[in-house]
């Protein structure tokens, strides 16, 4: 076991990573660290019905005034006067939508050998847009560059206590993915105002993976090693641009309690080909009252460009939370980052 958990942790570092912006580069990290900020709030696949939506500020109106602008009754030239205004106003600026949908059906708990075995069906539906507008290559003529990806995972998921202080959770599922990339200047997008085409979302990678979560306990602290989205089998001939690397992540929390509330910070890295390593690494804390009644808990979360806040309201039977992502560095990559607002409705298995 201290075998693998060495593995997992010095992959990433044996591993290249590219350095060039690229809108699939950048869609991997930021949805890597929104990957991690839904691990600190909820379990994987505990759940019957979740929604969690993420989006930049000012995305709505950019994808509004480019429609509006090519469905007008203007000429072919005033449209690309106007879509050059457009992309004038939001030039060297970056937007993102990172949405997931997921349901769950608990099972029967199974005691073999003495270990009980906490297990679920699920099916989880994501889909994820990263769009940058960049005058790099010509200073007057501004292009959007954007990367699309669907993507849904339906399987069966177990957790189990291997020792008193240790747990396994093993995910086990099809996944189906399928993605898009597009650069479109002024003259393209006055055309028909789209970003991208949708009818290139209907062929789907399908492949066999596996998600395991390890987590060692003791008075003191925890530690987390997961390994998500390995590929164990292909199940067609299609490949998305996208590909298949899987997506390491650890992290060790600290166990402090004060009269009123509990105070658990951690450090960790999660990390997937197509980025740096120094953009791995995180820290923060949990916070949560000692009194279980009070439904209310935090978690504050910082990386080497975003501080992150996750306030949530928790019951038995509904958890709601709304994060708050802060861009404290800027530009990014070369481009401006909006804050990211996350809404998420959770309905978890009792």
């Amino acid at each position: 076991m201290k075998t693998i958990i060495l593995i997992s942790l010095l992959w990433p570092i044996l591993m290249p990573a590219q350095a060039s912006r690229g809108e699939l580069s950048r869609f991997t990290l930021l949805h890597d660290r929104i990957t991690v900020d839904r691990d600190l709030r909820e379990p994987n696949y505990d759940h019957f019905l979740n929604i969690d939506i993420l989006a930049s500020s000012g995305l709505l109106d950019l994808i509004s005034d480019l429609s509006n602008t090519s469905e007008s009754n203007q000429t072919s030239l005033q449209k690309r006067l106007d879509t050059l205004q457009i992309l004038g106003k939001n030039v060297n600026t970056e937007k993102t939508v990172d949405a997931l949908i997921g349901v769950g059906i608990p099972l029967p708990t199974l005691k073999i050998f003495g270990k009980s075995f906490y297990s679920s069906l699920f099916y989880e539906f994501h889909a994820g847009v990263m769009l940058s507008i960049n005058n790099e290559a010509n200073a007057t003529d501004p292009v959007a560059q954007t990367y699309v990806r669907k993507q849904s995972k339906r399987g069966f998921s177990t957790l189990f206590e291997y020792k008193k202080d240790q747990t396994y959770k093993v995910s086990l599922y099809q996944m189906l993915r399928a993605d898009t990339q597009a650069t479109l200047n002024s003259t393209e997008l006055s055309g028909d105002g789209e970003l991208f085409n949708l009818d290139e979302l209907n062929q789907d990678e399908s492949v066999l993976a596996l998600d395991i979560h390890y987590r060692k306990s003791s008075q003191k602290g925890a530690w987390d090693i997961a390994i998500k989205e390995l590929k164990l089998y292909r199940l067609n001939d299609i490949e998305s641009d996208y590909g298949q690397t899987p997506l390491f992540n650890g992290r060790y929390t600290w166990f402090f309690k004060t009269h009123y509330f509990e105070i658990d910070p951690f450090v960790g890295m999660q990390y997937r080909k197509r980025y740096k390593i120094p953009r791995s690494f995180y820290a923060g804390f949990f916070m949560d009252f000692v009194n279980e009644q009070v439904p209310f808990n935090f978690i504050f979360k910082a990386s080497n460009q975003f501080i992150t806040f996750m306030p949530q309201f928790k019951t038995r039977w509904f958890h709601f939370s709304y994060t708050f992502k802060n861009p404290y560095r800027n530009p990014q990559d070369e481009v401006w980052v909006s804050s990211l607002h996350n809404i998420q409705v959770h309905f978890p298995f009792p």
